[in-house]
């Protein structure tokens, strides 16, 4: 039996969604599966996925948006993303979906819903929360900062303990990478 490879392509603004994207190729790799993570900013101009038994696409969400590079990864590969033969993974980082009450909406509403707009189905997806860092070191700007906090003031639950706050289950992304993994 070949080994699996698996291609992890994401988008991210401030770290969150490359950090997931780094754990679950770590947990594919004690699996015996090969991750080849793809910062879609640096690499975006596939072919095909012939290379590939998997595919997982990864994007931050801002003011219910997946970032720009993932998104034209998304619509300049749909065609090959539809005839793609094995497993579909999507998942997005965003504060929100650290929320119980907004958790269904964030995964709904920012995977398949959104997906369907380029004629895409998914197999497997999911969304984790984010980081939220109010750092001098942040990749933030000041006025992303502010409108943080006022977001996550109006978010009703969403608590910021300092400056710097993890919002991601990573119980939860194991599980997903794990079951992303029984696909096959």
């Amino acid at each position: 039996m070949t080994e699996k490879k698996i291609l992890i392509a994401y988008g991210t603004r401030y770290g969150a969604t490359e950090g997931v994207a780094i754990k679950i190729a770590e947990i594919f790799r004690d699996n015996n599966v090969l991750a080849e993570v793809v910062d879609l900013k640096e690499k975006s101009d596939f072919d095909n996925f012939d290379n590939y038994d998997g595919i997982i696409i990864a994007s931050s969400i801002k003011i219910g948006q997946w970032t720009r590079h993932v998104k034209n990864f998304v619509r300049n590969m749909r065609l090959e993303i539809q005839k793609f033969a094995g497993p579909f993974g999507f998942y997005v980082c965003s504060a929100y979906a650290a929320l119980d009450k907004q958790y269904a909406k964030v995964k709904e509403e920012y995977i398949p819903d959104k997906l369907t707009e380029f004629g895409i189905s998914i197999d497997y997806y999911d969304a984790f929360g984010g980081i939220i860092d109010f750092s001098e070191s942040s990749k933030m700007s000041w006025l992303e900062k502010k409108i943080m906090k006022l977001a996550g003031n109006q978010a009703n639950g969403l608590t910021v303990k300092s400056d710097y706050t993890d919002l991601r289950n990573w119980d939860q992304i194991e599980k997903f990478a794990l079951g992303f993994l029984d696909l096959f």
